[in-house]
């Protein structure tokens, strides 16, 4: 129960871990990409990994995008995934958290950029 407890705790402790909310816009227009207002949750997967379920909210519901898997860099400031779809990437998520802020940029293989993203921490 100890061992069950502590585990609980140092995952709360975890600045990535938890609900991120902001905005994902559209860098390629006109295309059928919209700017949307997403909610990001972050859990750890094992040491220095997460996995992003990434929602738009459309109205009051929520509507799942995906999930991302991610690493941390060894300043604990960097996250970085490959988009996967179908057994491919399909770009490249990069993300820098300042605190309780996070900033980065969604780009397509080509290297274009597709999406530029800010969000906050609940």
């Amino acid at each position: 129960m100890i061992a069950f407890a502590l585990l609980l705790k140092a995952a709360s402790a975890d600045p990535i871990v938890g609900t991120w909310e902001g905005s994902s816009l559209c860098q390629v227009k006109p295309s059928p990409c919209h700017d949307e207002h997403v909610l990001y949750r972050f859990s750890s997967t094992l040491q220095r990994r997460y996995r992003i379920d990434a929602y738009k909210l459309v109205a009051p519901q929520q509507v799942f995008m995906g999930a991302i898997d991610v690493g941390l860099d060894a300043t604990g400031s960097e996250l970085d995934g490959l988009i996967m779809s179908g057994g491919q990437s399909r770009g490249r998520l990069q993300l820098s958290v300042k605190g309780a802020h996070l900033s980065g940029r969604m780009t397509l293989t080509d290297g274009t950029l597709y999406r530029l993203i800010e969000a906050d921490k609940h």
